[in-house]
């Protein structure tokens, strides 16, 4: 492609320059994230469920309160924190067998089964 000034804006050119804006927009989000603490407070918060979890008799019910953008569950064998749906999660590696997770509105709702 010539325009009337004899620049040419071949498709490498273009290609260089969307993959240089994607990777400063990333870098951005990713700053930001770490500055605004997001990042380590997900980490916190995964820590101290999976402390108050597993440690609780059985027959439990823990009920936790937080922002509506706040996303716990149980993923694999493991906990997952996101700061909303857009929000890469947090995993933290915890054992929760017999640990069911719920969620009503700004509650997530922790039920540890009974022993057998």
């Amino acid at each position: 492609m010539l325009n009337k000034r004899g620049f040419e804006l071949g498709w490498q050119e273009l290609f260089t320059l969307i993959f240089i804006i994607a990777i400063v927009l990333l870098v951005s989000v990713w700053i930001g994230n770490q500055a605004s603490g997001i990042a380590l407070k997900k980490q916190i918060l995964a820590k101290e469920v999976c402390l108050i979890a597993t440690s609780s008799q059985p027959g439990t019910t823990i009920i936790i309160e937080h922002d509506k953008d706040i996303i716990i569950e149980k993923k694999d064998n493991g906990l997952s924190v996101k700061a909303g749906q857009t929000d890469r999660d947090y995993f933290y590696d915890c054992y929760l067998e017999d640990i069911e997770f719920s969620r009503k509105d700004d509650f997530t709702i922790i039920e540890k089964g009974k022993q057998k």
